[in-house]
């Protein structure tokens, strides 16, 4: 006998699904309009010139110097590269909102992730009629509020620890406020960044609590989904601050478009996953290992940073020592040195930070793979039977720790 599924708190009933959705898809609706209005803007328009910095309000966002050392390098294609990666990433993550919205839009919990990211389409739009700037700064107010309370109420939409919904509020108000009516004010990006700390600091707090004295097993594996999910974004702003703080937009070179070229496929990479992360955790969690997926995230997360600072540190070093020796200011053989350099250094650097990462949070697992190792050599190797049999007990022992083991042998028959 089939017995109905009862419904989950976060379920949302008439008359409320009926405007809750309604209400949505206006706001879709805005944040598609926007974007197509700033992408038809951004890619009419010529180039902004840094000769002025103030005109470039992103560090990453190509300008005319950067489009003619790029044009030099033999990468002419450099601005449609970059548009084309902005615009793919912001779109994954609207995709999956509506795809959220198509699954569950009688769950208020996934409306609430639905419009955050459909929010994200207006990241970066420039070029607007002055008309419209309110309009964009609401409507990523709105966004905003939908965000900023998710890892706190993910994914039961309850507060936990209850007393965690002040903090939450006062930080989102000012927040709100701010990218509302001051979305384009660079005096206030130190209030906003204290208020993101802030919120990144009760987001450590919170999830882990929820984690472990709150959730059961399937909102575990929920709430695994979400971590990996912030923390690939959490990796993409690290370099992003990175690549801006090394090589500045008013210092146009050739590193700074080879790191604009890595910063590419990162954008994209790290925001896609952080969006479908959600899309799993709501939908899918149940069908996929994430465990198997965090491991292989921080070994190729701590593989990739590793890589990238050897890399930028390589090239900040030969670059000095090559101007202090000929006094030219920039060397392509100092870019080629690194990369080779890099690519030699690559299958060594990830066997080592695999076995750190095994080693450091999955001790039973690399102890486990260290003794059916162990036991394949004896094996291999031994002809004594008394030894292989206590061999292979102790490999059984160590790897899934039964409450007793029995051995049973054939009897060899003559």
């Amino acid at each position: 006998m089939n017995h109905p599924k009862s419904p989950s708190p976060t379920t949302l009933r008439p008359p409320w699904v009926h405007l809750a959705r309604a209400s949505w898809l206006l706001y879709a609706s805005a944040c598609l309009a926007l974007f197509v209005l700033g992408t038809l803007s951004i890619s009419s328009e010529p180039l902004p010139s840094c000769a002025a910095p103030d005109n470039c309000p992103a560090s990453t966002q190509m300008t005319r110097e950067d489009m003619e050392i790029a044009a030099d390098m033999g990468l002419p294609f450099m601005f449609p590269f970059m548009l084309a990666t902005s615009l793919t990433a912001r779109l994954s993550l609207a995709l999956v909102g509506l795809l959220l919205f198509w699954r569950r839009s009688d769950d208020w919990v996934a409306m609430f992730i639905a419009g955050a990211l459909m929010s994200v389409l207006l990241e970066g739009i420039q070029g607007l009629d002055e008309s419209l700037h309110f309009f964009q700064g609401a409507i990523f107010g709105v966004g905003t509020a939908l965000f900023l309370p998710i890892p706190f109420i993910f994914p039961t939409g309850k507060f936990e620890p209850g007393w965690m919904r002040w903090p939450v509020i006062a930080v989102t108000i000012p927040y709100v406020i701010l990218v509302t009516f001051f979305l384009e004010v660079v005096e206030y990006a130190t209030f906003t960044g204290i208020l993101t700390l802030l919120w990144i600091g009760g987001s450590v707090y919170a999830m882990p609590y929820r984690y472990f004295k709150v959730s059961g097993p399937a909102e575990r594996q929920q709430i695994k989904w979400v971590l990996i999910g912030l923390i690939s974004t959490f990796i993409t702003s690290i370099y992003y601050v990175t690549v801006a703080n090394l090589y500045p937009i008013s210092e146009p070179s050739e590193a700074r478009i080879i790191a604009m070229l890595i910063n590419g496929p990162l954008y994209v990479g790290g925001y896609g996953f952080f969006a479908f992360s959600f899309l799993f955790a709501i939908t899918r969690y149940r069908l996929w290992d994430i465990d198997i997926l965090i491991r292989r995230t921080l070994q190729y997360s701590l593989l990739t940073g590793l890589l990238a600072l050897t890399y930028f540190g390589s090239v900040i070093l030969l670059q000095t020592g090559f101007r202090t020796l000929t006094g030219q200011t920039n060397s392509p053989i100092i870019t080629v040195l690194s990369t080779l350099g890099i690519a030699a250094l690559f299958t060594p650097l990830r066997n080592r930070v695999q076995d750190f990462i095994d080693r450091r949070f999955y001790r039973k697992k690399y102890n486990a793979e260290q003794a059916l190792a162990q036991f394949a050599a004896i094996a291999r190797d031994e002809v004594d039977m008394d030894k292989l049999t206590a061999a292979l007990l102790g490999v059984v022992q160590e790897t899934v720790q039964p409450e007793k083991i029995t051995l049973w042998l054939k009897p060899t028959t003559k």
